[in-house]
């Protein structure tokens, strides 16, 4: 019991410890305008940086965030081939396609695949 509140108290010291240096360096540290100011590649800004953007590229991310993780669900299926009943292997494998292909003809209908708006 006194060993292990000896312990708890050295780790609690170098966390201060730790706690108190970063205190420091931090003080040390001024403010500079170029560092805070936004970023486009080695210019000034042109623009405000809270101007609209095209909501095909939200678009794009969203459907390829989608499509991604139903590969990273496809690999562990392809791994479970060999020790799977081949039957449900099969009828989960089919479900899994076809709900991919209904997915990409939905978006392909409603038009989220069109870049132009």
């Amino acid at each position: 019991m006194f060993l292990n509140l000896i312990s708890m108290l050295t780790l609690t010291l170098i966390l201060l410890m730790i706690f108190t240096i970063m205190i420091l360096i931090n003080m040390k540290m001024k403010f500079n305008h170029n560092k805070s100011a936004p970023f486009e590649c080695g210019f000034d800004p042109f623009n405000k940086s809270r101007i609209p953007f095209s909501l095909n590229f939200y678009l794009i991310a969203i459907i390829f965030l989608i499509f991604d993780i139903e590969i990273s669900i496809i690999l562990p299926m392809i791994l479970n081939f060999k020790i799977s009943n081949m039957l449900y292997f099969n009828l989960m494998f089919m479900i899994f396609f076809m709900f991919m292909i209904i997915s990409i003809f939905y978006e392909w209908k409603f038009g989220s695949l069109n870049w132009k708006i």
